[in-house]
């Protein structure tokens, strides 16, 4: 009888942590093979990125030395590749539009260059496609993009 309900306690644990860990690896395969197309990708443009940073499904990272900023996605980082001169940057700012006072809509970092603004999303409240993070998560990594990309913009 002992033997029955060991046999089924095991039985139960392993279907309940084969598949966590079978998403664990997956996820953890595709953000390595993300990262070293996104390397490939920066280095081929004479880029040396020291971190990658995946915030939802937004993909950046910056090269210090050549004042250059790469963002991405993740769902298509080889397509959606940019690269963005700070040099060429009047402003950086972390930016959010408030649905309510609780529910943040959107959240990302807007830049303003001689010929407009133009944004890099972190999160989007309307996007149920992608897995994102908590919006305040967002709101507090835009906040420490912002603080490391201003010493890089033309006005510093």
């Amino acid at each position: 009888m002992e033997l029955n309900t060991t046999l089924v306690g095991v039985v139960i644990l392993l279907l309940v942590f084969v598949p966590i860990i079978y998403l664990v690896i997956k996820t953890t395969g595709k953000e390595k093979k993300i990262r070293k197309a996104i390397s490939q990708l920066s280095l081929n443009n004479g880029i040396q990125l020291k971190n990658i940073d995946f915030i939802g499904n937004c993909i950046i990272a910056v090269d210090e030395n050549s004042k250059k900023l790469i963002y991405s996605s993740k769902s298509n980082p080889t397509a959606d590749f940019k690269i963005i001169d700070m040099t060429e940057m009047k402003d950086c700012r972390a930016k959010s539009i408030k649905q309510s006072d609780k529910i943040l809509d959107w959240v990302g970092l807007e830049f303003v260059a001689k010929t407009g603004r133009f944004e890099i999303p972190f999160y989007i409240e309307t996007n149920d496609e992608e897995f994102t993070k908590d919006p305040y998560v967002c709101l507090q990594d835009a906040k420490r993009w912002e603080i490391t990309l201003k010493p890089l913009l033309k006005a510093s």
